[in-house]
């Protein structure tokens, strides 16, 4: 997908093939549905459609992604941004939810394992994907709303070094906190490991399976060096840029 500024107030969203296309339209609903929902502002997207391909507008939202100042935070920062990562995913992960009420269109996976295996047979090649066992990678029930992709990349920071936005829940679905604790763990320097777990579990008021959590973190990253590999396949990405 790609992002398209213009004139400095919205920004457009347009998938490039059919199964982006389809995610569009979860990322649009999921938005929408946890929207005020938590302490964190959220992207309110407005769903449109070009000859009934459907593409999403937001209002530019002020702030920087966390991954180009991560390095740069004092450790008080690294704190207090781990603090408020932990309490958004625990706000979520802990939303009462009817799953009719949320995706009125049941077009893609709603179970993160269902989507990435969807994601990973559409977009990866067959020998970059040896590691991956759509029944091992999760091993718990799928009973929580999870982001899906919490990156560093779609945690926006004000100039105050606070969280001003989380975006991009196009990944969005039924999970398990796992795969969110891991997947922004492992995007993040390792100084933000511990202070994120540290938080969530004082959030939850209960200790995380570290075997659990280090497994999906490895995942998370095999994930993504598969789908790097595409990219740069198909000429959308330069690992050497």
């Amino acid at each position: 997908m790609k992002w398209k500024q213009v004139h400095g107030n919205y920004f457009f969203r347009f998938p490039r093939d059919d199964f982006w296309i389809r995610t569009i339209v979860k990322d649009y609903e999921f938005a929408k549905f946890i929207s005020g929902k938590t302490d964190f502002k959220t992207v309110e997207l407005n769903l449109l459609f070009d000859n009934d391909r459907p593409f999403s507008m937001h209002k530019k939202i002020e702030g920087i992604p966390l991954a180009e100042v991560m390095d740069d935070l004092s450790l008080d920062e690294v704190q207090n941004i781990s603090k408020e990562i932990s309490k958004f995913m625990y706000q979520v992960h802990n939303l009462k939810f009817n799953p009719d009420n949320i995706f009125k269109t049941k077009n893609i996976g709603l179970k993160l394992t269902d989507f990435l295996d969807e994601l990973l047979n559409v977009h990866v090649d067959k020998k970059d994907m040896e590691f991956w066992d759509y029944n091992k990678f999760i091993e718990k029930d799928h009973n929580c709303l999870v982001h899906g992709d919490l990156n560093s990349s779609n945690i926006l920071i004000d100039d105050n070094n606070h969280i001003s936005a989380i975006i991009d829940f196009g990944f969005g679905g039924f999970g398990n906190p796992y795969s969110d604790i891991g997947r922004i763990i492992g995007r993040c320097p390792e100084k933000y490991k511990n202070e994120i777990i540290k938080s969530y579990e004082e959030f939850s008021d209960k200790p995380l399976n570290y075997q659990d959590l280090d497994k999906e973190i490895d995942t998370w990253s095999r994930i993504d060096k598969a789908y790097i590999n595409y990219m740069t396949k198909i000429g959308i990405y330069d690992p050497n840029v």
